[in-house]
């Protein structure tokens, strides 16, 4: 009797074992409500938004991955306003970061992203419920971000390692614009920071190289730095030549996936490469991000952080 007790005992382990494994938490987020531009009763009602989200994200699996590692830091800000019948207008603020190998706790923003095309409803202690195959005006907005952060974290481990989670992003994409949902058209200028431009982009096998790129820049760089610094501002300079050969060679208008990347990345090249000797990175740099013209100056001229 006691040998099955035992027995028992250990194969409910390993299933519980197991299913901790299955279902490791993918993200971790903070997230802050702002409420200065509502009502006293329209702030009433949204008094347990930013605990039913943490609940909601943090204890959600948003892919079908099995989680490796520590879940991803996400901090999001909630700039809320309106409030009449429950019904709100929002501007989000997202930024997730990556931890950079061999340096302690130091960490890299990976995604920095913004949403000003955001209206629901919302009542106090609203039961979230994860439901991809239904467009929702709140959770279907949340659950297209944590799709892209994760993502966008797979994809600096391995080589286009985010496609499913991309994939499962544009499916919410085309629910949304289907719902005729604000912010989820399909029709998009192209180069337009639109949800339905980043997801197409970002499952486009012609952007597979950019991607490629983008991984690059985290193992055979950052993550290089503190071991090889020479080796790593090596490869990167490889890199930005790369990028530059890719949008002269392949694109024809404006890309929001490297409009992404450098929205994110920007502040932290200027910042490796201040001051650095060999000009030819700064001319890339310059090409393939005109918009930042005036950062890749500063840190030529080794001005970054003086």
């Amino acid at each position: 009797m006691k040998k099955i007790i035992i027995t028992c005992f250990i194969v409910a382990l390993t299933i519980s074992l197991n299913q901790t494994k299955i279902f490791s938490q993918e993200i971790k987020a903070e997230i802050t409500v702002n409420v200065e531009q509502l009502e006293f009763e329209a702030r009433n009602n949204v008094a347990t938004m930013k605990r039913d989200l943490e609940n909601y994200i943090n204890n959600q699996k948003f892919t079908q991955n099995d989680w490796q590692g520590d879940p991803i830091n996400v901090q999001m800000t909630i700039y809320l306003s309106g409030g009449l019948n429950n019904r709100y207008s929002a501007k989000l603020f997202i930024i997730s970061t990556r931890p950079i190998e061999g340096e302690g706790d130091r960490k890299s923003v990976n995604l920095r992203m913004y949403e000003d095309k955001w209206a629901f409803e919302y009542a106090l202690g609203a039961n979230l419920t994860y439901n991809p195959l239904r467009f929702d005006a709140f959770t279907s907005v949340i659950d297209y971000y944590m799709l892209l952060i994760i993502g966008f974290d797979l994809d600096t481990w391995e080589e286009l390692g985010g496609s499913s989670a991309f994939s499962e992003a544009r499916k919410i994409v085309e629910l949304g614009s289907s719902y005729n949902a604000d912010g989820f058209s399909s029709y998009s200028n192209p180069g337009e920071m639109s949800k339905f431009n980043i997801t197409s982009e970002l499952t486009n096998l012609r952007f597979h190289e950019l991607r490629k790129l983008i991984f690059a820049y985290y193992v055979d760089g950052l993550d290089l730095m503190e071991s090889s610094k020479s080796e790593a501002l090596k490869n990167l300079k490889s890199i930005f030549y790369n990028m530059a050969l890719f949008k002269k060679n392949k694109l024809v208008e404006s890309s929001v996936l490297l409009d992404l990347f450098f929205d994110s990345k920007a502040q932290e090249i200027a910042s490796i490469f201040n001051g650095h000797k060999d000009t030819d990175v700064f001319d890339n740099l310059k090409y393939i991000d005109p918009r930042n013209s005036t950062l890749w100056d500063d840190s030529k001229s080794g001005k970054i952080g003086n």
